[in-house]
């Protein structure tokens, strides 16, 4: 198990909440990447330093107090800053996206689902080659080009673009064939819903319970990165879909390899929103809208929101966030209450689309 330091810059203006809630985040997303927290490492300054990201004797500080295999930064860091922290302690440097990138890589099963983290792996390693360096050599290996003597930037960048163009081309392929499916479901009077929320709120649950599909749900990020259907019960004309789950500061190149995936709940009929009761909701909603609107959801599209995880919290929080979100449905998915509300709310949407032919 590698030993990780991870830190962060919180700048001295802001808002230290949004920071902290982040960097407690994060230290999920490590351990969801198998990786052992040995030291956690927060520091107020201006403005993250142009050169590391963190000061220079912040830096030489982690170095002299802890034994570590991976610096972990949650932020978004630019290649130099990679290239420079690496030089400077002379180990594994990982920012926010890339931890990310490798929590999909560990949960991608199917074809369609590897297809994806790759792509957004490589768009990730192409827009830092300028700040690489000597960094090259080595990813020029492992990518597959000349090998370890192989330097050239544009050489190491026609090869990406090559693997990127690959990895679109099957991908618009498998586009196209969910296209043809989901054409089908539309002329044989289907009715279809989305499940989605931030990561970890329970829609794998969800879905199991609505559908008796066999899907595997655990406690952890990032459990599921392909989409997944299924029949709601007794209803076999509602389709009820589950995809990958949200979380704040997502990586755009991550929305855009799994733009494909993320289409189904942009041409489903309607969207259930999953929140977390008992965590920062206000903050999975924001998530969750923000995501919606990348990906191009109407405004105008049907959304049950959903609050789960209900046996988890007091009465006193189900009535604050009934007040908040007035129409919102209370369920545990896990304990199976408040299901037969939230199908029923299902049905009539489906009924009311089928009487009125559209939503709009």
């Amino acid at each position: 198990m590698k030993k990780f330091v991870i830190a962060t810059v919180i700048p001295k203006l802001s808002d230290p909440r949004n920071y902290l809630e982040s960097f407690e985040e994060f230290k999920e997303l490590i351990k969801n990447l198998g990786g052992q927290i040995v030291g956690e490492v927060i520091q107020k300054r201006e403005n993250p330093d142009s050169t590391y990201f963190l000061g220079k004797g912040k830096v030489e500080e982690i170095m002299s107090t802890y034994d570590f295999d991976v610096l972990a930064i949650d932020s978004i860091l630019n290649p130099s800053q990679i290239s420079n922290l690496r030089e400077k302690t002379k180990k594994e440097v990982m920012d926010r996206e890339y931890v990310i990138i490798k929590i999909f890589e560990s949960r991608a099963t199917t074809y369609e689902g590897k297809l994806q983290v790759k792509l957004a792996e490589l768009r990730y390693h192409i827009a830092r080659l300028a700040g690489m360096g000597k960094e090259m050599s080595q990813l020029g290996g492992m990518l597959g080009t000349r090998g370890p003597g192989e330097t050239k930037t544009e050489e190491l960048r026609r090869h990406i673009m090559r693997q990127i163009r690959d990895i679109e081309k099957e991908l618009q392929e498998i586009r196209r064939t969910r296209e043809i499916h989901r054409i089908r479901r539309k002329k044989l009077g289907f009715f279809t819903v989305s499940i989605v929320g931030y990561t970890n709120v329970g829609k794998s649950t969800l879905l199991r319970t609505l559908t008796s599909e066999d899907v595997e749900a655990k406690n952890q990020l990032f459990t599921t990165l392909e989409t997944r259907v299924g029949f709601l019960k007794d209803a076999k004309n509602i389709l009820i879909s589950d995809t990958v789950g949200f979380i704040r500061n997502i990586p755009h190149k991550l929305i855009e390899a799994f733009k494909s995936t993320l289409e189904e709940v942009k041409f489903s009929d309607a969207i259930l929103i999953v929140l977390d009761i008992s965590s920062d909701y206000a903050m999975q909603f924001s998530t969750v809208m923000s995501v919606l609107e990348e990906i191009g959801v109407e405004e105008t599209k049907p959304k049950i929101i959903v609050f789960n995880k209900i046996d988890l919290v007091s009465e006193e929080q189900i009535q604050r966030a009934s007040e908040q979100f007035p129409s919102a449905i209370f369920i545990s998915a896990i304990k199976g209450v408040g299901i037969d509300q939230l199908k029923y709310a299902i049905q009539e949407l489906s009924l009311f689309k089928r009487e009125k032919g559209s939503f709009l």
